[in-house]
């Protein structure tokens, strides 16, 4: 039982709602604790009844009924999606900018979401609030990089705003260029180009004998997550941070090509990032920052939140950039450190040119923290056989400005997703097996705030008792295919699914490429080692499913249509000019890539939450950990074997692995086919969703508390990335760099452990 003020959150039969208003004294706990003993007893009674031995359930029509097999209600309930209710979606949820603690994010978004759900004919619609610390610029203090003289006069100073390029983007509602989380902050120093701010960035400049203590860097955005290039500045002693989009990775613009002179190739004309806007964004992943680890409850104790940057930190366009970096000085940079502009990129450390040899940089941010209440809406259809089964999918709602791709695309799926299977469930007298959530987190953009917290609170639950998590964050980002980050036991659902989905582009349609799963394949076979299957990524961080894989081992998917280019992002991401009208005109103008998200959505959220046995396949994570072992051996086989390390413990345990699944897939594959008992298959599919528990590390990933899974986790020195066999690779990481290779045979050994631990679970 948790209380949390002014709710005292129990659970109803199903769901995870919020009950009545309480006033906690040292009585009343004594008679909330008898009432509690009470329910558990009562909740379990009813559990063990509607849960396990539900005779009357295929009354229901869960699977066999008057509407057909599940084949059948997947059909019906795509054929209830439509283009135009999604597009009206997007024009609503993008009307206004909406960041996080915003009365337009919290109260006017947050209604229309919770209405749009009670509309869908769900069982239950609730909000949930939490108390975070959010971060923002101060609007009558702007954020600024400047060069000034040795004399003190202000020679070049950066924008801290975007003009607006269309007429719909004119809203003062608009906030400032920034970089959440980064402290206030004023410091003067000489400027230093670092490149990405990878670690090999830094150590790149250390061996060159280039110092970067005490001085400001300047990076491009892209390659890692921008948290960890403040990260890694500040770990090298710079004393500020400063981050640019390149023309090269969000312009349009080949090598050493655009000058400010260049005629225009930009939005509103193209989709490329104009040359004055810039990307916000957050330095911090992980949930509200003074309570980590545990929900932002009333009750809940604030810690100082130590983890977060401790230099300055603040974005630039691209226009500004090339008034600093155009007249920086020093040696050469490398090849690979070459951008778009049109010159060659210098490391500095001082300027050229006349009145700037003596120049340094003065950067000012005027940022500041604020606790604000935050909302998830979370809308439930109750299982009819197992209600405490739960199938999750999720966006999350808040924007930096307009949010028209990201999140808000996401958010007008999800909602025709709820809309077409309540109107399917409601007019076909359908019902799920298991219960499915609709999830709208709030708080994404700060830090996954909304969903952690969530997910922290209800921590054990979902343990128990989630089968599967799918999240879209960004629905359309571009539309040249389909792309998808899943665990391994979801990997044949997401190919059986795509195949049967219409393919949304005409042109490869024409070119006999009729399903979404055969573009997949076309443009992103898994050419290492399955090239007759589409590549999945490994899932790392940087939107909600995070929490749920790393802290709850939630088997889960994310996924979106995407762009062919090579770019870190689609350009105008976190800048003002990701708008409803950017969004139509240059992604999905007829909204038919949308479509086809929503139509994989349905799909997904009807296989997990209907079929008689999970569509959750064990054989493919013993292959993935094959894949994984040859990828270790291929990039650092030397140096282990140098070091007397032998990958043949892991190799054997991926074995063992192996064996167990294939035992289990057959007892898993005879049950489809006859099994009726439904204590027998409610223990064959807990097994089957147990699976990702089985690699969960509950003291940590060494240094990375917060994350557990001991197969997938964000990257050490890049979070937005999935690291494979991250407590080894880290290990590596740091014995190649001077540490212990005892860290590396420990992190092996349990690694080991927790792969003998999942098979074990299939027994």
């Amino acid at each position: 039982m948790v209380f949390d003020t002014p709710y005292l959150r129990l659970e109803p039969n199903n769901g995870f709602n919020k009950r009545t208003m309480v006033s906690i004294n040292k009585s009343s706990l004594v008679l909330y604790s008898l009432f509690a003993a009470f329910s558990a007893i009562t909740f379990g009674m009813l559990i063990g009844y509607y849960g396990f031995v539900n005779e009357n359930a295929d009354n229901i029509k869960t699977e066999e009924g008057t509407i057909g097999n599940i084949e059948e209600i997947k059909s019906a309930i795509k054929t209830q999606i439509k283009t135009s209710n999604i597009r009206n979606n997007l024009k609503k949820l993008t009307e206004k900018p909406h960041v996080a603690g915003s009365h337009q994010d919290e109260k006017v978004l947050v209604d229309f979401v919770k209405s749009s759900m009670e509309e869908a004919n769900l069982d239950h619609v609730e909000v949930v609030p939490y108390d975070v610390l959010l971060s923002y610029p101060n609007m009558s203090n702007p954020n600024y990089l400047a060069l000034v003289s040795n004399t003190g006069q202000v020679l070049k100073k950066s924008k801290s705003k975007e003009p607006p390029l269309t007429q719909n983007e004119k809203d003062p509602a608009v906030i400032d260029g920034f970089n959440s989380y980064s402290p206030a902050g004023h410091v003067v120093a000489k400027l230093i180009y670092v490149n990405f701010a990878k670690v090999e960035d830094f150590e790149y400049l250390l061996k060159s004998n280039i110092n970067v203590s005490g001085l400001i860097c300047i990076a491009r955005y892209g390659s890692i997550f921008r948290g960890d290039k403040a990260t890694n500045a500040q770990q090298f002693g710079c004393v500020g941070l400063v981050i640019f989009s390149d023309p090269l990775n969000y312009g349009g613009y080949s090598k050493h090509s655009w000058t400010p002179e260049d005629p225009d190739q930009s939005y509103p004309n193209t989709w490329w990032l104009p040359k004055t806007g810039f990307q916000r964004g957050s330095l911090h992943m992980g949930g509200d920052p003074e309570t980590m680890f545990y929900p932002s409850l009333n009750i809940t104790y604030r810690d100082d939140p130590t983890q977060l940057p401790q230099i300055p930190v603040q974005p630039i366009s691209f226009a500004d950039a090339y008034e600093f970096l155009s007249i920086l000085g020093g040696l050469q940079a490398p090849d690979k450190w070459q951008g778009g502009f049109g010159f060659t990129y210098k490391i500095g450390g001082s300027f050229q040119g006349g009145p700037f040899e003596n120049s340094s940089v003065e950067l000012h941010v005027g940022n500041y923290a604020e606790r604000k209440t935050i909302h998830n809406v979370l809308g439930y259809i109750y299982g009819s056989v197992e209600p405490d089964r739960y199938v999750l999918y999720g966006n999350h709602r808040d924007a930096w400005e307009f949010g028209g791709a990201d999140p808000s695309s996401g958010t007008a799926v999800l909602l025709e997703a709820a809309r077409a299977i309540g109107h399917t469930r409601k007019s076909a007298q359908w019902q799920p097996r298991r219960t499915i959530v609709f999830c709208n987190w709030g708080a994404e953009e700060h830090g996954l705030i909304g969903s952690t917290e969530w997910v922290e609170e209800f921590e054990k639950r979902l343990i128990q008792r989630a089968v599967a998590y799918i999240n879209v964050d960004i629905a359309v980002q571009g539309n040249a295919t389909f792309r998808a980050s899943a665990t391994p036991t979801l990997y044949q659902l997401l190919f059986n699914t795509t195949q049967k989905i219409s393919n949304p582009n005409a042109a490869e349609v024409a070119a006999g490429r009729p399903s979404v799963f055969d573009t997949w394949l076309h443009v992103q076979p898994d050419e290492d080692f399955q090239p007759a299957r589409p590549y999945i990524r490994n899932l790392g961080s940087g939107s909600d499913y995070t929490m749920f894989v790393q802290r709850a081992g939630v088997a889960s998917i994310d996924m979106r249509y995407t762009f062919s280019e090579r770019l870190s992002s689609y350009p105008v991401y976190h800048s003002l000019h990701d708008t409803f009208e950017y969004f139509e005109t240059f992604l999905d103008p007829q909204f038919k890539y949308s479509l086809a998200v929503a139509e994989i959505s349905t799909d997904l959220i009807v296989a997990l939450a209907a079929s008689k046995v999970l569509p959750i396949q064990p054989l493919d994570y013993p292959g993935k950990l094959e894949q994984m072992s040859k990828l270790l051996q291929r990039q650092h086989g030397q140096v282990l074997e140098k070091a007397g390390i032998s990958l043949d413990n892991l190799n054997y345990c991926i074995q063992r692995l192996k064996g167990a699944a294939d035992v289990f897939n057959s007892k898993r594959l005879a049950a489809g086919m006859s099994d009726d008992d439904e204590m027998k298959l409610r223990q064959l599919n807990d097994q089957l969703f147990y699976i990702d528990r089985g690699f969960l590390d509950f003291t940590g990933i060494p240094g990375r508390a917060k994350f557990r899974h001991v197969i997938f986790a964000p990257a050490l020195h890049d979070s937005y990335s999935g690291s494979g066999f991250p407590g080894v690779t880290d290990a590596i990481f740091e014995a190649v760099r001077g540490g212990t290779y005892e860290r590396v045979k420990k992190q092996l050994s349990v690694l080991c452990v927790h792969i003998l631990a999942a098979a074990n679970l299939m027994d």
